[in-house]
């Protein structure tokens, strides 16, 4: 079996996680619940505004553009973040401190679709366009093979039992109340999972099966597929993110062999069999909260929400017009009241004719003096330096020209 070594091959941005399937591109109810007025704050966005004397995040214009590269900001927020709850920045899972080797991995992808986003905002109880994926809560460090590994859907990051059922039932509360189903308050996710707190994951591989060095106390350590005797990690990501990650990742199918991998030699009363048991009734809880997100009716609820925040402004514009409408409306019903579809009658001018016939006499006059033809043959009917000319026949400007000029060098 070969052990893996610092780097493994990849033609991957080394700055977002890019997936390689095709998922995922003001709430109307936030009386009924509290949490569904919750914004973006200091958690969930690094945009920085100098709006006090202390650091304070604002909410960004729009969601992280996949296709440019990570802020600095953001990449010097999440050094901080670790600086502060590690002491040191180090890859999850290897503990390897080398900086050139150390990458920035997302739980949540950054290439997700909005509509995805969006879904994810309904199920957690956050406004639209609040759930920004460059965030810390979203961020972690991981060397550059293992992130490649995670991008790929080769192992994820499972919350112990506890912290499973505490995520799936504010996803279920929150649906139902963004459902009108409960208006019971539910509680924040901002008070669920802050920043400080840290959560134990232990980690899941599907298709990887290589063995690697772990750096412990100063002193590396071999693990060896399935990874039985490996720690937990203590990681600040937030465990719904984790779930939305792992969510497509484990598949209801594959949990026995899942289970069955990593604890092949179970014996009845054993702690093997309970670990094994443990583990299985984790990765359903996994699949059933994943299912709240996936489910038809949610995702279709969630695709209205958002259609009804983004088109907004589109229906005052049409109320707007509606209105505009109505009030021709009006106007047009007030004047038949006052005789139907008469035309206005015009003020008279001082020659006693009304403003329509003189405005139509005066047009008849500036069409006939606009009638170039008409002027030449009065000119030459009138004219004694065009008397040669025979007034009747075809013109020919030429000849004009021609005796224009000569009587003009004529009279010199």
């Amino acid at each position: 079996m070969s052990l893996i070594g610092e780097h493994l091959s990849s033609d991957r941005n080394p700055e977002s996680s890019y997936a390689d399937s095709d998922d995922g591109d003001r709430d109307r109810i936030a009386s009924s619940s509290p949490v569904l007025q919750e914004s973006s704050h200091d958690e969930y966005t690094l945009t920085k505004s100098k709006k006090t004397s202390s650091t304070v995040y604002s909410t960004p214009t729009s969601r992280s553009e996949y296709t440019s590269s990570l802020s600095q900001i953001a990449r010097s927020e999440l050094a901080k973040l670790y600086d502060k709850i590690y002491g040191d920045r180090f890859c999850l899972v290897t503990q390897t401190s080398d900086a050139d080797i150390l990458q920035i991995a997302h739980v949540i992808q950054r290439a997700s679709k909005s509509h995805t986003l969006a879904l994810y905002e309904y199920c957690l109880g956050l406004k639209f366009k609040t759930l920004h994926v460059d965030s810390r809560r979203n961020i972690f460090y991981l060397r550059s093979d293992w992130h490649n590994l995670f991008d790929k859907n080769r192992w994820f990051l499972l919350p112990d039992v506890g912290t499973l059922e505490d995520v799936n039932s504010h996803v279920t509360e929150v649906v139902a109340s963004r459902g009108g189903a409960t208006s019971e308050a539910v509680t924040s996710f901002r008070s669920k999972w802050n920043l400080k707190m840290k959560t134990r994951y232990t980690l899941i591989s599907i298709s990887f099966t290589e063995s690697f060095l772990r750096e412990t106390g100063g002193q590396p350590t071999t693990h060896q597929y399935p990874y039985s005797d490996f720690p937990l990690l203590e990681c600040h990501v937030a465990p719904p993110f984790a779930i939305i990650d792992a969510g497509p990742k484990c598949k209801r199918d594959q949990i026995d062999q899942i289970v069955l991998d990593r604890y092949p030699q179970q014996t009845e009363g054993s702690t093997m069999e309970s670990d094994a048991k443990e583990l299985k009734q984790r990765l359903t809880l996994l699949c059933d909260t994943w299912d709240l997100f996936m489910n038809p009716g949610v995702r279709a609820a969630a695709k209205t929400w958002e259609k009804s925040e983004t088109g907004g402004g589109k229906r005052k514009r049409e109320q707007s017009d509606a209105g505009q409408t109505d009030g021709r409306s009006t106007r047009s019903k007030t004047r038949s009241a006052h005789g139907g579809d008469r035309k206005r009658e015009r003020s008279p001018n001082s020659s006693g004719a009304t403003l329509t016939e003189h405005a139509v006499s005066h047009l008849e006059k500036r069409q006939k003096a606009d009638n170039w033809e008409t002027s030449i043959r009065h000119w030459v009917a009138e004219s004694t330096r065009a008397s040669s000319l025979d007034p009747n026949l075809p013109l020919d400007f030429t000849s004009i020209f021609a005796c224009t000029t000569v009587d003009s060098t004529t009279n010199v």
